[in-house]
């Protein structure tokens, strides 16, 4: 009896699984090291035969994965962080498990995330979703009603490298300068940081520290460091400018906020909303922006909605 969805988050680090009844209720959790030696080649190997440890393959509906870059009709277009060219999930895992009658779906990690939170999480009951994941970098997530954006190139929702600066010239990991993950993310926060601290010679808590991440400069904020209150206002105006042309191309029904920089909670909202009504007067004069709920856990609930 086919009673069992997994979800697979595939991301450069780890692997994480969630085993889940066809009600969408996570029974089960675990997680693998991803192997990115050999240009990637046992990602998959490895991902199936985990499987084939944890699950009767008899009781499985449907296996949905996410992947760390841009996937069209369930195949990936390219993925440097797992160092993955173009790549078919659905027949490559398929011939892994010999199992015909198992449904495959794939998508981008980011829309995964969001398409989770509809499902399960802070956006259960909208629609039309749009995601940000403030971590490292800036992953994006976009669901208009009900489906993922995808776009035709499989890169639809790449938030975080829509151009948003002109002033600085932080390089980005894609090639470009501009991007909102230079400015946005938690190496944007200490990129802008570290910008303050040249220029200025205004004493600063963050001055004691050779090096520093993101959460120090946002905790310093919060104690009323001019320079790090100043570093966080612009980040975050930033990011509301991102959020109000979304919003005003779009108008969705809810925007989530994610990732480790999102635990900061109500002090980022507020000085998101201080920017963004600003930006979209006089069309948007009330939005829905809120911290995700499901952490961690995002990615694999959004892959189990891909097999409903």
């Amino acid at each position: 009896m086919r009673r069992y969805i997994i979800g697979v988050d595939v991301g450069g680090t780890s692997v994480k699984f969630g085993k889940f009844n066809l009600e969408g209720v996570l029974l089960e959790k675990w997680n693998i090291r991803t192997d990115r030696s050999e240009n990637g080649e046992n990602i998959l190997s490895n991902i199936a035969e985990s499987i084939k440890l944890m699950v009767d393959l008899k009781e499985i509906k449907g296996i949905g994965i996410g992947v760390p870059g841009p996937v069209k009709d369930n195949i990936v277009v390219h993925c440097v962080n797992l160092n993955w060219g173009r790549k078919d999930l659905v027949q490559e895992l398929s011939f892994l498990l010999q199992d015909k009658d198992i449904m495959i779906r794939a998508g981008n990690d980011a829309n995964v995330a969001a398409a989770g939170e509809m499902y399960k999480g802070a956006a259960r009951g909208y629609n039309t979703v749009v995601m940000y994941t403030l971590g490292t970098g800036i992953g994006g997530g976009i669901v208009l009603n009900g489906e993922m954006m995808e776009g035709v190139n499989g890169a639809g929702a790449e938030l975080g490298h829509t151009i948003v600066d002109f002033r600085h010239n932080f390089p980005c990991n894609c090639g470009k300068k501009g991007c909102l993950e230079t400015v946005a993310s938690a190496t944007g926060i200490v990129n802008l940081a570290k910008e303050k601290l040249i220029r200025s010679k205004l004493r600063s808590p963050l001055r004691r520290f050779e090096t520093f991440s993101a959460k120090k400069v946002i905790d310093y904020a919060k104690e009323g460091d001019y320079i790090s209150k100043q570093t966080i206002e612009e980040a975050m105006r930033y990011l509301a400018l991102a959020m109000a042309n979304i919003s005003l191309t779009l108008d969705p029904e809810i925007i989530l906020i994610g990732g480790g920089v999102s635990h900061a909670g109500p002090y980022l909202i507020d000085l998101i909303e201080k920017y963004f009504y600003q930006m979209t007067n006089p069309f948007i004069k009330q939005a829905n922006i809120q911290i995700a709920s499901l952490g961690n856990d995002a990615g694999i609930y959004g892959c189990a909605y891909l097999i409903q």
